[in-house]
């Protein structure tokens, strides 16, 4: 069985031993066969695993992207998300059972010690981590209100690397 910690994710950028660069054939390898997989026709494509998504260049299949989004839902499901028969995220750090919001994230983070800043995207708020790691969060409501980051629910995680 593989366990790969989302803190460690958060703190370092690499996804148990994947990381960006790393070719699809290797992600296979570690993680076993994806639920799904897709080319898109634009150069890209992307490896499914049940909710967390590789996204690659096809012309030399190596991956630029990792995430996941829909972080609250898998959240909700408990301290251990399974991506297949193998593979198990622990997501324990997050406090498990609390809502997700902005605010809710970024004081468990200061609690826990962990360096980030926060980012204004317009639409959605990002919280940026020294890896490059980012969570980012939606307003659900109707009208988007800035200035109340308590509305914003966690939404997705993503570390990209184009180089």
């Amino acid at each position: 069985m593989i366990i790969i910690s989302l803190k460690d994710f958060i703190l370092t950028g690499k996804f148990g031993q994947i990381s960006t660069g790393m070719t699809t054939s290797e992600v296979i390898d570690y993680l076993g066969n994806p639920g799904e997989s897709a080319e898109f026709g634009s150069g890209t494509g992307e490896l499914f695993y049940n909710g967390f998504e590789f996204f690659y260049w096809t012309e030399d299949n190596k991956i630029y992207t990792i995430q996941n989004d829909s972080l609250g839902n898998l959240l909700s499901e408990g301290v251990e998300y399974e991506v297949n028969d193998t593979v198990i995220v622990d997501t324990s750090f997050l406090q498990i059972g609390q809502a997700l919001t902005f605010k809710n994230v970024t004081d468990y983070l200061m609690r826990g010690n962990i360096e980030f800043s926060t980012v204004n995207r317009g639409k959605y708020d990002e919280i940026r981590f020294l890896s490059g790691v980012t969570f980012d969060f939606e307003d659900e409501g109707p009208a988007p209100d800035k200035n109340d980051r308590s509305k914003l629910k966690l939404n997705g995680i993503r570390y990209q690397d184009y180089s």
